[in-house]
């Protein structure tokens, strides 16, 4: 049983519902819908078309929206594109004038007032780098250190460009609000700098009700300076890879990644892993071994779950990479790794009754070989800190709620199960064996552990643990 999730992006390739029905039947758990691509329309159609069919299917399938940030891009090129030489000179204009192979203007019309001689600029995503040589305070000239082609709109990078950007612009707002509309399960926040950028999305969210889950995503060098304070507000993190590896040397990306998943794991925070995993794989039908590596060295890590981008979204096999994704996650997680387990004390929700709770929950049933941990929940909390200890048997966790259940869905190592609401404590725990059995994680007459809090009004307390027999 593969306990490592698995984001795919959808996109072009995967929003008719053959496409994204065999995606989900190939092991998805987790749905990226990309605000930075497509209309809110067409994400608001493929939300409702990926529940339909994990409903379907009797699968529990997670809704992300990915909030497009404030991209930076270079301007519009007279015919297209541009092949700019090793050493020419190059303007990027801080007034909007057609493009070509003498300058092109940009999305940051201040950007010529904080460039100075020696900094940097990435065109085309990073394949162009560019030196810059003067500035006026309105256009920049610039060197070109790494040549290529320029297109039309392409993606630009500027190192440090988060200190003078507002990382939450109208179109996260729209799309925001869209995210609440649909009951979005998880909401990726761009260009997040500090643990204030976390706070101000979260003021907008609904006081009462279904409230999507923050997932920071680290792509930028001041977040790294502030990565303790980010793990401890957020509700997920997500290691952006690719803009990390402009932000800062690629060379040091890899230790990062170690890094934030280790931190993470510490405090008991899901943490995805992002960013061109599978990459050859839009292309072609088998990965390289590299790229087989770099998944599993994500999973020996500790990462709760590993993302798809273009493989899935534009890519000519996506339910091929989400089986070989799958497939090499598994042969991963039988790797006798060291686990680091959460600090109760310096955990990010600082419950220590709960997480003391939950480490003795997962100690007895190693001890005593249960078949299965099963957590009924109201929040998910409990099956969250039961999982952050990355015990070696089934994770259930348990709830009359599908929108709990779909919240589990990027938690390492949880089957979300779903039981009749009832309000009667036995009941609740008899409701969850039977569905266990049910669902086949454990054979009736085995040894389960069962974790829960008490049934008073507060949700998310872990105070209780029974083993039992199926």
């Amino acid at each position: 049983m593969r306990r490592t999730k698995i984001v795919a992006t959808v996109g072009p390739t995967t929003s008719d519902i053959d496409s994204m029905t065999d995606l989900i039947g190939a092991g998805v758990d987790v749905i990226r819908l990309n605000a930075s691509h497509g209309t809110l329309e067409q994400h608001r159609d493929n939300a409702r078309q990926a529940r339909r069919i994990a409903t379907t299917m009797g699968r529990t399938v997670g809704v992300l929206i990915d909030l497009p940030g404030p991209k930076l891009r270079s301007g519009d090129i007279t015919n297209s594109e541009v092949e700019l030489s090793l050493g020419q000179t190059f303007t990027l204009y801080g007034t909007e004038v057609p493009g070509n192979v003498a300058g092109v203007s940009t999305t940051l019309p201040a950007l010529g007032s904080w460039l100075s001689p020696g900094h940097e600029v990435f065109l085309a995503d990073g394949a162009i780098v560019l030196e810059v040589l003067d500035s006026d305070g309105v256009d920049v000239v610039t060197t070109v250190r790494r040549a290529g082609v320029l297109r039309s709109r392409k993606g630009m990078h500027v190192p440090h460009a988060e200190q003078h950007i507002d990382p939450f612009t109208d179109r996260d707002a729209a799309a925001l609000e869209m995210a609440i509309e649909i009951r979005a399960d998880f909401v990726g926040l761009s260009f997040v700098r500090s643990a204030d950028d976390i706070e101000g999305v979260r003021a907008r969210l609904p006081k009462r009700g279904m409230r999507p889950a923050l997932i920071a995503k680290i792509e930028t060098a001041l977040a790294i300076d502030n990565l303790s304070a980010i793990i401890a507000i957020a509700d997920a993190v997500m290691v952006a890879r690719g803009d990390l590896g402009i932000q800062i040397p690629a060379r040091q990306v890899p230790l990062i990644q170690k890094d934030i998943i280790r931190l993470c794991n510490i405090a008991g925070r899901p943490v995805i892993t992002a960013t061109q995993m599978l990459e050859s794989m839009t292309r072609s039908p088998l990965p390289t071994r590299a790229e087989v590596n770099d998944v599993a060295n994500a999973v020996i890590d500790g990462t709760d779950a590993l993302m798809l981008s273009e493989e899935t979204a534009i890519g000519s096999h996506p339910s091929d990479v989400v089986r070989t994704m799958a497939e090499v996650a598994e042969a991963a997680e039988a790797w006798d790794r060291h686990v680091v387990t959460p600090n109760g004390a310096t955990s990010a929700d600082n419950d220590k009754v709960a997480w003391a709770v939950a480490a003795a929950a997962v100690h007895a049933a190693k001890d005593l070989g249960v078949s299965a941990i099963l957590c009924p929940t109201r929040s998910g909390q409990t099956a969250r800190r039961v999982a952050a200890f990355r015990p070696p048997m089934p994770i259930a966790g348990i709830s009359p709620t599908n929108e709990v259940l779909a919240g589990l869905s990027l938690v390492w190592g949880v089957t979300p199960l779903s039981v009749p609401e009832t309000t009667d404590p036995s009941q609740q725990l008899r409701l969850a064996v039977q569905s266990a059995r049910t669902s086949n994680l454990v054979a009736e007459g085995e040894l389960v552990a069962l974790v829960f809090g008490d049934s008073g009004p507060r949700a998310g307390s872990t105070d209780s643990v029974r083993i039992v027999r199926a």
